[in-house]
């Protein structure tokens, strides 16, 4: 007599490997949704810096193409006979004087210039390194720094008329 081997019912062993196919297909599909949302995410974030350095970009060349027509912050550093000068003027028109005899009186001065929000400032520092004191020199620099760190559209050139 012929044996007939050994029967095995394999309908339980179906289901659980289909129960595991679902299960690994829903994990997929979660993770692949939160791949795609930090995705957006980062593509928000890089329209939004995109944007930004685009009107950026713009108020430079704004700026740029003012300064070919003149168009140019000045900040002279002179002198009177009662005190040192601090001469704000912008297309060669004077916009204000501000008399200084301390250092203090130096930031106070810087502060007191009103910045256009939203533009590009080109502004060149003019003095003369053989007369202004090197301390006040400092000061004004420390000073415009500290301006320019507020606002970051402020682009400062320094130019000392005793080189030649």
């Amino acid at each position: 007599m012929k044996s007939k081997g050994i029967i095995i019912e394999l309908t339980s062993l179906l289901d659980v490997i289909l129960i595991m196919l679902f299960f690994v297909m829903m994990q997929s599909g979660q993770q692949t949704e939160s791949a795609v949302k930090a995705a957006d995410e980062k593509v928000a974030a890089a329209q939004q810096e995109t944007a930004e350095m685009k009107r950026k970009a713009k108020s430079l060349a704004d700026a740029l193409s003012g300064f070919e027509g003149g168009e140019l912050y000045e900040l002279k550093i002179s002198f009177d006979e009662s005190s040192d000068v601090l001469v704000l003027s912008f297309a060669g028109q004077e916009i204000n004087r501000l008399g200084f005899e301390q250092t203090e009186e130096i930031e106070k001065a810087v502060k007191g210039i009103e910045i256009p929000d939203g533009t590009a400032v080109l502004a060149a520092v003019i003095y003369d390194g053989s007369k202004v004191l090197y301390r006040d020199m400092e000061s004004i620099r420390a000073a415009l720094e500290k301006l320019s760190k507020e606002h970051d559209n402020i682009y400062i050139g320094y130019i000392d008329t005793s080189i030649q």
